[in-house]
């Protein structure tokens, strides 16, 4: 019997990241069994950021010592890993200094803001990562969508127990975010939001699943509390007052998703939902050349389509519920791109017992 491959799981503490980290174990432990420990390993002087990285890439033996004045914790070194697994720029440095200094293999996820791709087994990212000379990195792992740490089936039954209480109505679910990555709302982007939504309620029977996130605000909840109609609500999240994640039965019970563009990370949770997802961005959307290229690339492939909350009113709902002819199964495209370097990984250690 093959023993669980050991896992090591570092966190920054910021929950889109440790949860993009969480899915890619979650496709690991579709082909083989985890058993995974999870550390936080928060930054405590994020200003020697750039010293650390020139120690690192220079491969400098007093990296090691740095990082540890620099972090608040460092993992516990009674057992080494087989794996270590993180996402977030600020758990690159640790990622790197554990594997070389412990001979793990290390995955990383995300941007690495100049740190050397080599100090890492696998670079996992969405778009393409290129090597200063320009040529492609050969240990980038390019995903189609950000994994999602989900469990596919979870809130099936209350999503289907709520349909039935709206029968021949169409049920669309909006993830609110906020001001972030370059996205500004102001009073009139609300007001037009909640006045597209009636609209789209009244003329094409949509029941809404709403929820609202910490980036949000009162200011914005209030707007929306006074305009909408709350007969085309089913359930709503006003997390300003409430705080409670409902992601999971709102996207089971879904024919379509509104997802605020300023948030990467609700937009992936809700395209690993397989459903229908149309982003949404305020008037004022100057969003960084890297983010707008991955919004750009999800569109060009067929995952979603992007709205201005000011056109919101002409969506075509029917449209929109079918928007890809062929859906790609991006826990497949994954996991093929695991399985050589997990094999990698026991091929290792077996040629280290030998």
């Amino acid at each position: 019997m093959t023993a669980p491959l050991r896992v090591w799981l570092l966190s920054d503490g910021v929950p889109g990241h440790v949860n993009q980290a969480r899915g890619l174990v979650r496709r690991i432990a579709a082909i083989q069994e985890v058993d995974c420990q999870e550390f936080t390993v928060p930054m405590g002087l994020p200003f020697l950021r750039p010293l650390l990285r020139l120690a690192q890439n220079n491969r400098h033996r007093g990296a090691h010592r740095l990082a540890r004045w620099i972090y608040a914790s460092w993992p516990d070194l009674d057992e080494s890993p087989e794996l270590i697994i993180s996402a977030g720029g600020n758990t690159s440095f640790v990622n790197a200094l554990l594997a070389q200094q412990l001979g793990s293999t290390n995955f990383f996820m995300g941007s690495l803001r100049g740190l050397d791709a080599e100090l890492f087994s696998a670079v996992f990212t969405l778009q393409v990562l290129e090597h200063p000379t320009g040529s492609a990195l050969r240990n980038n792992i390019v995903m189609p969508i950000l994994p999602s740490n989900n469990d596919p089936d979870a809130g099936r039954e209350e999503a289907e127990n709520l349909r039935r209480r709206y029968p021949g109505c169409v049920f669309g679910t909006v993830l609110l975010g906020g001001d972030g990555s370059g996205y500004r709302y102001k009073d009139q982007d609300w007001e037009q939001l909640a006045a597209a939504m009636n609209v789209l309620s009244q003329e094409q029977k949509v029941i809404w699943l709403l929820t609202t996130s910490r980036r949000t605000g009162r200011r914005a909840e209030a707007v929306l509390q006074g305009l909408l109609n709350p007969e085309t609500l089913a359930e709503v999240v006003w997390f300003a007052e409430h705080p409670r994640n409902r992601n999971a039965m709102f996207l089971q019970a879904a024919d379509f998703v509104l997802c605020g563009e300023d948030s990467m990370s609700m937009v992936h949770e809700a395209l690993a939902a397989d459903v229908k997802v149309v982003t949404l961005s305020p008037k004022l959307a100057k969003p960084p050349v890297r983010y707008a290229d991955k919004i750009k690339g999800l569109y060009a492939d067929g995952y979603l389509q992007c709205c201005s909350i000011s056109a919101l009113g002409a969506l075509q709902v029917s449209a929109v519920c079918n928007t890809r002819s062929q859906q790609q199964d991006w826990r497949s495209v994954i996991e093929q791109s695991l399985k050589p370097l997990l094999e990698g990984i026991r091929k290792t250690d077996d040629s280290d017992d030998s």
